[in-house]
């Protein structure tokens, strides 16, 4: 049953992260973006933490092992990703230097959007969707 919280709300969470992306990249031009490419970004990591530690519970529950295979390791490099994002993304609210650091927000907001794409099918493949 933890598993399939887990794929709820990862899903969830994928939809929110790409939502707040799509605000950035297409919704600028509204007054609102900002506000709700935060209010996305920000709920779709606590979704991607929740499901994160569903599945830490269903590993230790089962008897698994942890991180043994290339899933968790995507994985755990999305969510690292997306929080580095997401601290990125609220510092360069008060931050001097910003060129720089929007740069590498958006950078690693690519890239958390990959690894979270690749978790996503390898995932799949691991319950035989795909």
């Amino acid at each position: 049953m933890l598993i399939l919280a887990h794929l709820s709300l990862m899903i969830a969470a994928l939809l929110c992260l790409t939502a707040g992306a799509g605000l950035a990249l297409f919704g600028r031009k509204r007054k609102f973006w900002l506000k709700w490419h935060r209010g996305f970004n920000a709920t779709g990591f606590c979704l991607l933490a929740s499901a994160a530690a569903m599945a830490f519970a269903h590993v230790t529950t089962s008897g698994g092992t942890h991180l043994a295979g290339p899933h968790q390791w995507i994985g755990l490099a999305a969510f690292i990703l997306t929080a580095i994002t997401l601290y990125l993304g609220f510092a360069l609210l008060k931050t001097a230097n910003k060129p720089r650091r929007r740069r590498v927000h958006r950078w690693t907001g690519r890239l958390s959007m990959l690894a979270m794409g690749a978790a996503l099918i390898l995932g799949l493949i691991m319950i035989g969707v795909l």
